[in-house]
């Protein structure tokens, strides 16, 4: 089996694990996976941010922030320079990082990943494909996030 091949099966079985929130296990896979990757393959091919994202994405489902960001900056800049600023694959990195934000409580940025990942999405796929409402949806979250937290900020200052 070429080294590739297996990478890719390691990446498949990290994201059935990951899946069912077996981080433990997905782990060791997913970091396999980008090492055999970033061997054969060098460190900007697009399957390079796949595992980068895929190790990024579990990070962030455990809340270890800190370690999912660089993995998802670099993912995103890897699908920007090779893919284009404007390929789906750029869209997933952008909405990945944005949730990322958000659970952050970086607003703003993530607002502006948002509105690049939906404009890339709408523009590849259409307003109706899965992918656009995914981030349509995600885009309305933060939003009416965001109005929670000025409405709160306001309830504070018209209690003093």
């Amino acid at each position: 089996m070429a080294e590739t091949e297996a990478a890719f099966l390691l990446s498949q079985a990290g994201y059935y694990l990951h899946d069912r929130a077996r981080y433990g296990e997905a782990e060791p896979l997913y970091r396999r996976a980008l090492a055999i990757r970033e061997q054969e393959l060098g460190a900007s091919h697009p399957n390079i941010a796949s595992s980068l994202n895929n190790l990024g994405m579990l990070y962030y489902a455990q809340g270890k922030h800190g370690e999912a960001e660089p993995l998802l900056r670099r993912a995103l800049a890897i699908r920007e320079q090779e893919l284009g600023a404007s390929h789906p694959d750029t869209a997933l990195s952008l909405n990945n990082l944005a949730a990322l934000y958000q659970a952050q409580g970086k607003y703003g940025e993530a607002e502006s990943l948002l509105k690049r990942a939906l404009t890339i999405c709408e523009q590849a796929f259409g307003q109706e494909h899965p992918s656009s409402r995914l981030v349509r949806r995600n885009y309305t979250d933060l939003l009416q996030e965001m109005e929670k937290g000025r409405k709160k900020a306001w309830w504070r200052r018209g209690r003093k």
